[in-house]
């Protein structure tokens, strides 16, 4: 029997998978679809400032009752542990998350991140000051434009940034960036120059680095294919329930049976929650949470802040206790061996700066507490035998 169950494919839930891994659990991942990882534009920001975080009391980080010190403990942990997993997928990542660079999109603007794969960490822009950058362009694609994205490192940078045409002669003309991806980068003619690439060139020349993307993304695509790897297709259409504590997730195939489980299944994308009149999560009615009120109490305030600014749909979402455990709209834990990580979280702004450091800190703390839940089953059912 599986012992812990990971529903969610995204960053979160992979996370999670290595934590519970780490404590000598078995796990199952089974992911629908890739979700919103696969459409990161290459840049991971991670935390801005813990202590700033602190002072937000519904913020996911302040509700697991940590202090600064130890957040930033299981940071490290959790961090490392990921770019290790990853460095063995093939997918190299440099950066700390205690350090923010800017890194160039391909318009030139520049994008703050704290881990950053390691094709695009020597575009940090600090690292180019001072150098000849030359910006590969390529005149059959069309939603590219080389001599602009050149001309906004200069300008806004200070870059002494050029462009470079280089035709692809199989690519049609109107073709897209996405029809890069996979192919070997061509060689410019400049000399003694850093090499600027649109994203999705693989074999770049070691002076060569990749721009940040904009969705779909090269970036993403690689990261959701390396965290996939061994996840159950399958989409969770409901849950048994017994006794205060999750027993299987049913699926149109079969249905898994755990000792615990992390739901890390994202928000709207993802599936996590459903929009409508009132935003929901779909599979267990957990409660959904607006600055630590529920939502569903404050339906006619929720439209007008959305309609003021739509960016408070965004820190809706699930809340949990210090354990990551989901909550009932009264506050009550429903479920005891029930975990909740990642984007479906409320409380914070996904695509802020922590957008990466919620995901893959809940993800890794969820991960650790599911695995400490199933060696407590564990105990039990020996004690009982």
């Amino acid at each position: 029997m599986t012992k812990v169950l990971v529903i969610g494919g995204g960053i979160a839930g992979y996370c999670a998978a290595l934590a519970a891994r780490r404590d000598r659990a078995d796990v199952t991942i089974v992911a629908r679809a890739p979700g919103a990882t696969a459409l990161y534009a290459g840049g991971m920001e991670i935390v801005d400032d813990l202590e700033s975080i602190l002072q937000s009391n519904h913020h996911p980080l302040t509700r697991l009752g940590m202090d600064g010190v130890g957040l930033a403990a299981e940071l490290d942990n959790a961090i490392s542990t990921l770019q290790l997993a990853l460095g063995k997928e093939g997918l190299k990542f440099s950066g700390a998350w205690r350090n923010r660079g800017l890194y160039a999109d391909i318009h030139g603007i520049a994008r703050p991140a704290n881990l950053v794969p390691d094709s695009v960490a020597p575009g940090e822009l600090g690292s180019l000051s001072g150098k000849r950058v030359a910006v590969i362009g390529v005149p059959e694609v069309g939603d590219y434009d080389a001599a602009s994205t050149a001309e906004a490192l200069k300008e806004l940078h200070g870059v002494e940034a050029f462009a470079e045409d280089i035709s692809i002669a199989d690519l049609p003309q109107g073709a897209s960036l996405t029809d890069l991806y996979g192919r070997r980068a061509p060689t410019p003619r400049a000399r003694g120059a850093a090499i600027a690439y649109p994203p999705g060139f693989t074999n770049l020349p070691d002076d060569g680095f990749e721009l940040l993307a904009s969705p779909p993304s090269p970036h993403g695509w690689r990261l959701q294919q390396a965290i996939s790897l061994g996840a159950v297709k399958a989409e969770v259409s409901s849950f048994e329930t017994a006794g205060g504590r999750v027993t299987g997730a049913r699926t149109a195939a079969r249905t898994f049976h755990a000792d615990a489980f992390v739901l890390a299944t994202g928000r709207h994308i993802g599936g996590g929650l459903r929009a409508g009149r009132i935003t929901r999560e779909p599979l267990l009615g957990l409660g959904v949470f607006h600055d630590g009120a529920p939502a569903s109490r404050a339906a006619t305030r929720m439209h007008h802040l959305k309609y003021l600014d739509p960016g408070e749909e965004m820190r809706l979402g699930v809340m949990t206790d210090k354990h990551l455990h989901p909550l009932n709209e009264d506050g009550t834990v429903p479920y005891a061996n029930l975990y909740a990580a990642g984007a479906m979280l409320g409380g914070y702004d996904y695509a802020g700066p922590c957008g990466f450091g919620v995901p893959i800190l809940t993800g890794w703390l969820a991960g650790r507490f599911a695995a400490r839940q199933n060696a407590a089953a564990q105990a039990l059912r020996a004690s009982s035998a």
